[in-house]
Parts: structure tokens; C-alpha cells; sequence
């Protein structure tokens, strides 16, 4: 396949996809990789094999082949060494939770317990032990819970309650699997039949850790009264126990960004790589290397928390619309956002863009010497 963009800096761009279905590279707090960098998953719209409506694609880096690993409904996230996991639906309606790896090719099934809704998303903890979700116990009152499924017992409990982490964004620190990032939407408002009124209020968006399974609260110095408000993007920083986030400076949360910060249990918050201001956000597995982007100017960063470097990779030419049409009026499923993350390796950097009118996944050949480049001290 021949790149669509070559630049200055030495980066090649390739569109990896190029179906017509609705697709998304799925998000960017980590790769969808495995740790060996040899492909990446992404789901794909497929509505004709409802209740699984979802197709997870494996895409190999430079040949752009492409196998399907599975059908569900959602669910996926990454965790124990890269490993990609997802829920489906089985013939007799029940939910099941799947294990694949991708450098072994093979696939495990587990069953859910029943306490885990059909609508939750899931962070799954070291060793496979607890599979963590968001639970709406009520609207009126406005409550939303934090569950946790025991995989080895099947025993499912809330363990936290707040009206206010209505978009929980739920992260095992991945080292010991032991706390729970949990973003706290500070003045969100639901009306009594589950509508969105409000996603943040004035109080701002916040974070706190929550311990497994015990739910002790662990409040951190980030956002109001110590930062501005967080955009709703952040992740662990490897296995360091600092948690890297953007803030945001403006009220609408599809297009503001804001500075890059690092915090962690009982510190304040610190820059990284000021002055640049990013959106999303998300890190590679040893924490190394951070990837981002933002929306005017269309940047696509890389950067080092540790030197405080960071370089433009390229544009995304992504609309960053959330309301997509097709042709013909069809609503589509995925948002345009780029959602830009960087392999295990280092050398590819994924996104979305709907420049062509149809959202596609493209791939960015990064340089060894711009990564070189970052961790260099000076």
C-alpha cells in the first residue's frame, strides 16, 4: 500500500482500512497492540449480526492484512501484558467475557456474572481477578455506582456510590492491579429518565482512586480548586503510580484542550511538557513515550513526561465532528475524534480521520531518531 502523506520530520502516513463500514480505532489511553507491536485491533459497525453488532478486526503494521478475532457488543479494553478483551452475547442470551491473545492467537471464554450489566464497559484487573463497571442504581435520585465482578468467585457488589461519575472512565493501576482510577464529573445532571442534561458543572472534572475491592476513596490534588477543570482524558502512567491528564480551558469538551499535568496519590499535580496543550491523551506501556492530540491547530504529539519533550507527528485532517452522517442520512456510531495512540515499540502512531468522508484508520511510520530525539536529556 502506498503512504497518502509523506512530511518533513521523516513520518509516513498509511491508511490501514479502507471499508465502508462505521469503524473506530476504539480509544487512545493505551495501544491496541500486544506487546510485540505486530498489529492493532479496532471495532467495526455490524449491525447485521445483532445482539453482536461489534467486529473486532486485527490489523498487522506494514502489510495492513486483516483477520476477524470476534464478535460482541462492546466492552473492550487492554490489560494483562496486552492482552485484548471483549463481551458477547452467547446462543442462549447470556453475557460471556473474552480473553484473546494476540501474539498467540488463541481466545478464552469466561462467563459474566450476572450483575454486570449489558450496556457496562469494563476494566479488568492484574491476574484476571476483578472485572470493574459502572452501574446506574437510580436517576431519581441521580446515583451511579462503581461495580466490581469477582471472576473467580462470580459474586458481584457495588463498592462505590456518587451522583456524580456518570462517565467513569474506570483504570486498574497496572502494576498490582490493587486501585481504580475513576473520573469524577463534578455537577453532571441526569433527568429522571436517564437523559444527559449536564455532562460537568461548575465544580469541574476531578479524579479519585478507589482501592479493590475494599472501595476506600483516595481524593487527588487535580482540578478544582488546585487546576482547572480535566477534559475527561487521563491514564496511568506506566507502572510508575503517576497518572497523566490534559486539563481543559474551555466548556465545550468535544474541541478544548489545555496543558498536560501528572499527579499521583498524596503529591500535587505537575506540568509535563509545558506549554504545549493537548485533548486526548494516552501512554505506551512502559510510560515512556506519551501521544495526544488536539483540535485547532489538527496536531498529532508525541512526548517524553520525563524530558519534557514533545514533537507535532502529523495533522489527523479529522473533522473531530461528534454528529456524522453518511451518505444518504444513515447515522453513523463512532465520533471522528483522532484518538491518536503509539504502539509498544514506538514506531507507529494510529488515528482516526474522516477525511475522506468515511472515518478510516490510518497509521504513522515514526522515526527512531524523533523518539531519540524525545528521551534525550538537554
Amino acid at each position: 500500500m502506498e503512504p497518502v502523506e509523506i512530511f518533513e520530520n521523516g513520518v509516513v502516513v498509511y491508511q490501514a482500512t479502507d471499508e465502508e463500514a462505521d469503524k473506530s480505532n476504539i480509544y487512545c489511553e493505551f495501544p491496541w497492540c500486544p506487546p510485540d507491536s505486530h498489529c492493532f485491533v479496532y471495532v467495526r459497525h455490524a449491525p447485521e449480526h445483532a445482539p453482536n453488532v461489534c467486529e473486532f478486526v486485527a490489523c498487522d503494521f506494514g502489510t495492513w492484512e486483516k483477520r476477524l478475532i470476534g464478535r460482541g457488543h462492546g466492552g473492550e479494553t487492554m490489560a494483562n501484558g496486552g492482552k485484548f478483551y471483549y463481551k458477547r452475547f452467547n446462543d442462549k442470551g447470556g453475557q460471556e467475557f473474552v480473553r484473546c491473545d494476540l501474539e498467540a492467537n488463541t481466545s478464552v471464554v469466561m462467563d459474566l456474572p450476572g450483575g454486570v450489566p449489558e450496556s457496562a464497559s469494563f476494566a479488568v484487573s492484574k491476574g484476571e481477578r476483578y472485572l470493574a463497571f459502572r452501574k446506574d442504581p437510580s436517576y431519581d435520585p441521580q446515583v451511579f455506582g462503581v461495580g466490581i465482578a469477582d471472576l473467580q468467585t462470580g459474586t458481584c457488589e457495588i463498592i462505590h456510590e456518587d451522583p456524580w461519575i456518570c462517565n467513569q472512565h474506570l483504570l486498574f493501576e497496572p502494576s498490582e492491579g490493587k486501585q481504580l482510577l475513576v473520573q469524577h464529573n463534578r455537577g453532571c445532571v441526569f433527568a429522571p429518565d436517564g437523559t444527559m442534561e449536564r455532562l460537568v458543572g461548575e465544580e469541574g472534572c476531578t479524579l479519585f482512586l478507589l482501592s479493590v475491592p475494599d472501595g476506600e476513596v483516595t481524593r487527588l490534588k487535580v482540578g478544582p480548586p488546585y487546576t482547572a477543570s480535566l477534559s475527561g482524558h487521563e491514564t496511568w502512567l506506566g507502572d510508575s503510580g503517576e497518572i497523566i491528564a490534559t486539563l481543559n480551558y474551555v466548556e465545550d469538551y468535544d474541541y478544548g484542550k489545555g496543558r498536560i499535568v501528572g499527579i499521583r496519590a498524596g503529591g500535587d499535580h505537575r506540568e509535563i511538557c509545558a506549554p504545549w496543550e493537548l485533548n486526548h491523551i494516552g501512554i505506551e506501556p512502559s510510560g515512556r513515550i506519551f501521544c495526544g492530540d488536539a483540535y485547532r491547530p489538527d496536531e498529532i504529539v508525541i512526548g517524553s513526561p520525563r524530558t519534557d519533550k514533545a514533537v507535532v507527528v502529523c495533522p489527523s485532517r479529522a473533522s473531530y465532528n461528534r454528529a456524522r452522517r453518511r451518505t444518504g442520512g444513515q447515522d453513523l456510531t463512532f465520533d471522528s475524534h483522532p484518538h491518536a495512540y503509539i504502539s509498544p515499540d514506538r514506531k507507529w502512531v494510529v488515528f482516526n480521520s474522516d477525511r475522506t468522508g468515511i472515518q478510516q484508520i490510518y497509521a504513522a511510520a515514526i522515526s527512531p531518531e524523533m523518539i531519540v530525539g524525545l528521551e534525550e536529556e538537554g
